[in-house]
Order: structure tokens, then C-alpha cells, then sequence
């Protein structure tokens, strides 16, 4: 009896920490997805630099200048939709473990999850 209960605080542990590199993944991938977007934005937005040098200041350019931002927030609201989809999965997929875990392990995976959210809410301005 006393091998199963260390077996099943093993294995209480183990999930713990399963459960924690999950959140640690999602928040990774989120942070990853955003600095992806950020790299080209920039590069955008040289691209934007690169295009007035040689045309000069023109209507021309407004109005390209307004499609690539159009273009811009087009794709940040398909990546913003993305990240959505993955953090509905990971959180259906890992809430029956978590239901399982210490009051501990799931207060720290809920902080981690507020963390999440606050980060996407700075990011996209909406909540997931």
C-alpha cells in the first residue's frame, strides 16, 4: 500500500511537471508567434522607408503605404485567431489534469495562465 501511494505521488509529480512545460511551450510559442510579427512589421516598415526614397513623397504612396498596414493588421488578426485556437487547445486538453494536480501546482498554473492572458491582452487588446 505504501508503494502505491509513493507511486501515485510520483506520478502526481511527474504530470505536475508535464503540465508546467505545457504552459511553459504555450507562453514560449505565444512570445515567439509575437516577436515574428515584430520582425516583420519592421521589415515592413523598411520596406515602406525603401519604397519613399525612390518614389518620393506621392498619393501614391499613401495609399500603398495604408494597404500595407491593412495588410499588416489582416495578419495579425489571423495570427491573433491562431493563437486563440492553440491556447483553447492546450487549456481543454490539460484542464482534466489539472483538476488532478496539489492546490499548489494548480495555483501556480492558473498564475501562469493570468500571465498568459495579460500578455495576449498588451499584445492583440483582447482577452482569449
Amino acid at each position: 500500500m505504501n508503494d502505491t501511494g509513493q507511486d501515485l505521488d510520483n506520478l502526481a509529480e511527474s504530470l505536475a511537471e508535464l503540465v508546467k512545460e505545457a504552459a511553459y511551450v504555450a507562453v514560449g510559442a505565444g512570445v515567439l508567434g509575437f516577436q515574428k510579427a515584430q520582425v516583420r512589421r519592421q521589415e515592413l516598415i523598411r520596406a515602406a522607408r525603401h519604397a519613399r526614397r525612390l518614389a518620393g513623397i506621392s498619393r501614391g504612396f499613401a495609399s500603398s503605404f495604408g494597404a500595407g498596414r491593412e495588410q499588416m493588421a489582416s495578419r495579425a488578426t489571423d495570427f491573433d485567431a491562431t493563437v486563440v485556437q492553440v491556447i483553447k487547445l492546450v487549456d481543454s486538453t490539460l484542464e482534466p489534469v489539472l483538476q488532478r494536480l496539489p492546490e499548489g501546482m494548480q495555483a501556480i498554473l492558473l498564475q501562469a495562465r493570468e500571465a498568459r492572458d495579460e500578455l495576449r491582452t498588451r499584445v492583440f487588446g483582447s482577452p482569449a
